[in-house]
């Protein structure tokens, strides 16, 4: 199982590599999607005839553009001589000396080297670094179906915790004109005032919960009002929404009330079949609309005349 699935992901990445760093005859770049398609047709129905698993090769790519290739039919006509080679000249192929298919090999590799790629890979972040490196090493001391499924597995596992650690809530502070003042998130919550916050960065798993460390302590708080902007948002994790519920539950405790501003449909759903527009209540729910700004001069309204407060600026730049 795990040596079939290391193959099967060799054969993508392989796939994935020649089809970007190759462009078509027009300038533009293959769609993956649809190059993962017809590789695993391809491979389905080379199954049903005995045949082995095959990607997309490097070296064979720029061998045959180094010989004039132009277009894909290339390859068509390679498999074709190739089949009439072997049916028609075998034993003459058998003659051909293996320093020849080295020496054939090592300059197809060389010639495959991505340098400028790398540099860029490398200069790109921490994350691409280790990946890079480590997969490298891996390739040396291990089995490669191994260290591709190695190098993969590491780099979905760094990404995660870099999106779990690369989140921001900042507070929006209005204006009487113009768009909010943005700065860092209040340690503790304000009594009888309205304060919007703002996340960046991720709502899933381990991200959700740094995020309830960022958001304002209650503490002795009263009659506040926090809104939290969502939008752009398009779907939540379960891990959000305990969050989400905490903190209703801990600013209902001291009269004070949590709103959702900018919502997305999509994530309204979530709070209505998870039972959290119910907790939150859904006049506390501005869902987002195509003008920017009008979901927030909404909450702002709202949160004004719960406080009793007069109308104050808004921000009909965000929302």
């Amino acid at each position: 199982m795990l040596p079939a699935l290391s193959v099967a992901i060799i054969g993508l990445v392989q796939g994935a590599g020649v089809s970007q760093g190759t462009p078509n005859p027009d300038g533009r770049y293959p769609d993956v999607s649809r190059d993962f398609l017809g590789q695993g047709a391809a491979n389905m129905a080379t199954s049903l005839v005995g045949g082995i698993p095959a990607g997309g090769s490097v070296s064979g790519t720029v061998l045959i553009m180094s010989a004039g290739a132009r277009t894909r039919w290339s390859n068509i006509f390679v498999g074709l001589f190739v089949a009439l080679i072997v049916l028609l000249a075998g034993p003459l192929v058998e003659r051909v000396p293996m320093p020849a298919l080295a020496a054939l090999l090592i300059v197809a590799g060389f010639q495959g080297l991505r340098v400028a790629q790398a540099q860029l890979a490398w200069n790109t972040g921490l994350i691409s670094k280790v990946v890079m490196v480590v997969t490298f090493v891996a390739t040396l001391i291990m089995p490669l179906q191994f260290a591709v499924l190695f190098g993969v597995a590491l780099s979905i596992l760094l990404q995660t915790i870099r999106q779990s650690n690369k989140v921001v809530v900042t507070q929006w502070v209005l204006q009487p004109e113009g768009f909010p003042l943005e700065q860092p998130s209040p340690k503790r919550l304000p009594s009888h005032q309205f304060t919007l916050l703002n996340v960046y960065g991720s709502l899933f798993f381990a991200a959700a919960k740094n995020i309830e460390e960022m958001l304002p302590e209650v503490g002795n708080a009263t009659h506040a009002v926090v809104a939290i902007n969502l939008r752009g948002k398009s779907e939540i994790g379960s891990t959000f929404v305990t969050v989400l519920q905490r903190y209703s539950q801990a600013l209902h405790s001291r009269h004070s009330k949590l709103m959702l501003v900018g919502v997305d449909p999509v994530v309204r759903d979530q709070l209505a079949k998870t039972g959290m527009l119910k907790l939150i209540g859904d006049e506390n729910v501005f869902v987002a609309t195509p003008q920017l700004g009008a979901a927030l001069n909404q909450a702002v309204a709202a949160a004004n005349i719960w406080l009793g407060q007069p109308p104050s600026g808004s921000a009909p730049g965000k929302a």
